[in-house]
């Protein structure tokens, strides 16, 4: 990293995740092991460490266990340092988001055009991008995603 020109705040966030990663996973990547494993191994795992996080969605609780595990099969994990915007009000929604540790702080201000304001603290077994199942489901979407309807920054 010291041969790129990063400003110091940038290169102490980059080093602070390296640290962050490294306590969290002991230099294990969960995603090339499983990468090695058989495809029904790889679904059979995820299905364990995912299902009960899948099913608390509300658009999910009715679907039926099939679809469940099509769409357990593609999550993947990510880790978050605090302080960190994992997305921004007005920016495309991508994916969708479930929380399994850590602390996030979701504000929601329609953009400020309203004076509304909504802050919540979301945590383990909570989700969010919601707006992109919503879009997904209607008959009319169009190529652009979605817009996100909130900030959410990991607080720890």
């Amino acid at each position: 990293m010291h041969h790129r020109v990063l400003p110091p705040e940038l290169r102490e966030r980059v080093w602070h995740y390296g640290q962050y990663k490294w306590l969290e996973t002991r230099g294990v990547d969960e995603q090339s092991l499983g990468k090695n494993l058989p495809k029904d191994l790889r679904r059979d795992i995820k299905w364990h460490l995912y299902l009960n996080l899948v099913r608390r969605v509300p658009l999910f609780e009715k679907v039926d266990e099939r679809m469940l595990v099509a769409i357990g099969v593609r999550l993947k994990s990510s880790l978050c340092t605090e302080n960190i915007y994992i997305v921004r009000e007005g920016d495309p929604v991508n994916e969708m988001m479930f929380i399994i540790c850590g602390h996030l702080e979701s504000v929601k201000t329609d953009g400020g055009r309203s004076g509304l304001f909504n802050r919540g603290i979301l945590k383990g077994n909570d989700f969010f991008g919601e707006e992109l199942l919503t879009w997904a489901l209607d008959s009319q979407f169009g190529s652009n995603l979605p817009p996100s309807t909130r900030i959410v920054k990991a607080l720890k």
